[in-house]
């Protein structure tokens, strides 16, 4: 068949159809009933396949191989987000771009896709200086070999809502005397960095309160015990509120402070392998890096630590 005679829409047309008869038969027959050669055939079967649109190598403006592994080995080695990475980097002298960050971990698979929550109103906290208000909570250690309902190890943890300060301690069980034993530690540490405690909240559970054990009925709860926790708080002259049954985020701080726990500290460990004594010491170098290296964004970018001995302490 003569192809000068055919228009382009025509063209397209016939080679369409030549490339289907070859996928019936072969290159070879089809050339002899079309009289083509078979190069041709061949050039029009490679000119119909899928090409890559990217680049055929690295381009000028893409990010570094080395700088590439160094952001995929924070992000194993702490699981820092994109601008927390960005952070790391700035303390070496190396500027990314959160966006290229976060390029980086999609295309290596090592970001979560979480679901979209709901948008709750932001209730606003005050607090004018440190002490002011010290939440107070406790944690099952997420150890997989055991139920979370019945844990054998539990993670006390308390944080000044204004210099984000913590202080955590494991204990093997919930109970009044680990709390006030937890209490008398948490009094100790933030005196010897220079912060007086003023108010402590809690939740509601029966190793902070009595205010819902012991009875259903409102005539029930007429004359309330005391619990030996607010006992110790009212002794040492402070104030001991809590939150609104079943409602966390009025202790959003501390349970903000669990997650992150979860994911840079918890899940890092091999838990079934350490005892609670070498568990204990894992949680403190924890909180060493916690208060003294780890960057916050919520603390001018610094450690609280420092950001409480800049801001809160000279007042700069």
């Amino acid at each position: 068949m003569n192809n000068k005679y055919l228009n382009e829409r025509q063209l397209i047309q016939y080679r369409k159809r030549v490339l289907r008869d070859c996928e019936s038969y072969t290159v070879a027959k089809a050339a002899r009933i079309y009289g083509l050669h078979r190069s041709t055939i061949y050039e029009w079967k490679k000119s119909v396949k899928p090409k890559k649109t990217g680049p055929k190598g690295r381009v000028f403006w893409q990010t570094n191989e080395k700088l590439e592994k160094e952001i995929v080995r924070i992000r194993k080695v702490t699981n820092y987000g994109p601008k927390r990475i960005k952070q790391e980097l700035e303390t070496i002298g190396v500027k990314v771009g959160e966006k290229a960050i976060r390029g980086i971990l999609n295309r290596e698979r090592l970001v979560k896709n979480h679901k979209k929550k709901r948008v709750r109103k932001k209730q606003k906290f005050y607090a004018p200086y440190p002490g002011y208000r010290i939440q107070i909570d406790t944690k099952a250690v997420p150890d997989p070999e055991t139920d979370l309902r019945s844990a054998e190890r539990y993670q006390f943890t308390s944080i000044d809502i204004a210099s984000r300060i913590r202080f955590c301690w494991i204990y093997d069980e919930l109970s009044n005397a680990n709390s006030i034993d937890f209490l008398n530690k948490v009094l100790r540490f933030y005196e010897e960095i220079g912060i007086g405690v003023e108010c402590v909240q809690t939740d509601n559970h029966m190793t902070f309160t009595n205010l819902y054990v012991g009875g259903r009925k409102k005539k029930e709860h007429q004359y309330l015990r005391l619990h030996p926790f607010t006992k110790r708080c009212l002794k040492n002259g402070i104030a001991h509120i809590l939150s609104r049954p079943g409602t966390p985020r009025h202790n959003c701080f501390v349970e903000r402070s669990h997650r992150t726990d979860e994911e840079e500290f918890y899940r890092l460990l091999d838990l079934p392998s350490l005892n609670n004594q070498k568990l204990q010491l894992e949680l403190q170098k924890w909180m060493f890096r916690y208060n003294f290296l780890r960057l916050h964004s919520s603390c001018n970018n610094m450690p609280p630590i420092k950001n409480y001995q800049t801001v809160w302490t000279t007042g700069a």
